[in-house]
């Protein structure tokens, strides 16, 4: 089978959706997939040895003002796709999905003439460029963790301006993903609550949405045998990001004793500074700043428990992590939470609930049989339900089932 990746950005290091390219493809090229993979800035970690790479230009100069540009990128600026991208920019508009998609269509009506795919997997993007790539006689399907309509309404509820509300509603694309996502052969979501929400968000015919859970490196995510620390909590996430509740995690640590200490990997941002001032734990909580993988294990496999105050998540990759560490969880019942961790691997609370949260998290510190029992258990539902070689073979049969019924309509 030859199958074309599509990702508007690819380095694992600017989030999920390049650590889902690298992964992916490495595991279908695995499998017996002829990979090739369209992408953009920041480009990915070398994939060569398993994958054809393509790169897209793009600038990146969302929020760069024109005269701070370099002489160099403003030459660029007058091909095409970069002045309509830098057009769009200046009406506050982030269009990079939308011109990568268009990039990416032109490209490949070049690219086919030397190979041909059985199918194209469009990774997150839902581009107007999708639309007429599918009148190149190959069915198209797309990635999508979770509708941005959550991440707009968090935005939303934090914008205390007219001006501040518009540019929200102007950065994202959700008319254009909901228009393209209901024409696609298939959707892959990480989660059945995902299915819920693309069909609540999007209109999508729950009957063309396929659930594959989210791949993670179970090799790379496992204990490493150093001493547990007691009394130490651990939350790994974005503490701008309103989904994830960090105000319910500062409330629920200052209903916890004194000796009960909260590490959290991130650099110590205004809305979280702000927050352990509010509820008077600034010397109970550490900020690691960004850290590597062998660090972040490190940090899973001594850490008593972790944490996640989330209001919403698509999938939620840290509490996967955590279980393969052997760490038990304590985490919401938000979103496709309650998929990842059950009763066997961590406590599940109502999300907004601080004093819900501090009570499990008591539980548990006062439990060292139950954590024991649930980081075993959390680290072989990690490896049977959310290792990469599972992901991959999952994505690989609906593939195939898209590929057989795009055949049959012929």
């Amino acid at each position: 089978m030859r199958v074309l990746l599509n990702a508007y950005r690819g380095s694992p290091f600017c989030g999920g959706l390049g650590v889902y390219l690298f992964y992916l493809s490495r595991e279908l090229a695995g499998l017996g997939v002829e990979v090739d993979v369209v992408v953009g800035p920041p480009y990915p970690d070398p994939l060569d040895e398993w994958a054809t790479v393509h790169k897209m230009e793009n600038l990146n100069i969302w929020m760069v003002r024109t005269r701070s540009m370099p002489y160099e990128t403003r030459k660029r600026l007058f091909s095409p796709w970069n002045f309509v991208d830098y057009l769009l920019t200046r009406f506050h508009v982030f269009p990079e999905m939308e011109t990568f998609s268009m990039r990416s269509f032109f490209y490949l009506r070049d690219l086919l003439k030397k190979k041909r795919f059985d199918i194209i997997h469009d990774v997150n993007t839902l581009g107007w460029g999708l639309l007429p790539m599918k009148g190149y006689g190959i069915p198209v399907v797309s990635t999508i963790h979770h509708p941005l309509n959550r991440d707009r309404s968090a935005d939303l509820t934090m914008d205390t301006t007219f001006w501040g509300k518009l540019t929200t509603l102007l950065f994202y694309p959700l008319g254009m993903q909901r228009f393209v996502g209901k024409r696609l052969d298939r959707i892959i979501t990480s989660s059945y609550e995902g299915v819920e929400e693309l069909g609540r968000a999007f209109g999508i015919d729950r009957k063309k949405i396929s659930v594959v859970f989210n791949g993670m490196d179970v090799d790379l995510f496992r204990n490493t045998g150093e001493k547990r620390e007691q009394n130490a909590l651990l939350f790994v996430g974005n503490t701008e990001d309103h989904k994830k509740g960090v105000h319910f995690l500062f409330e629920a640590l200052s209903l916890l004793p004194e000796k009960v200490r909260l590490t959290v990997v991130d650099e110590k941002k205004q809305n979280a500074s702000g927050l352990v001032k509010k509820f008077g734990v600034e010397k109970r909580v550490e900020f690691t700043g960004k850290v590597d993988h062998r660090t972040l294990v490190s940090l899973y496999s001594r850490k008593t428990i972790l944490v996640m105050s989330s209001l919403y998540e698509g999938f939620g990759l840290p509490a996967a992590e955590a279980m393969a560490c052997k760490t038990p969880v304590v985490a919401t019942a938000a979103g496709a939470l309650k998929e990842v961790v059950d009763a066997d691997t961590g406590i599940l609370v109502p999300p907004g609930d601080a004093a819900a949260l501090a009570d499990a998290i008591m539980r548990l510190l006062n439990d060292a049989g139950l954590r024991k029992k649930m980081g075993e258990k959390g680290r072989l539902r990690a490896e049977n339900n959310f290792a990469w070689p599972v992901a991959a073979k999952n994505t690989l049969d609906v593939y195939r089932d898209v590929i057989a019924g795009f055949r049959s309509s012929q």
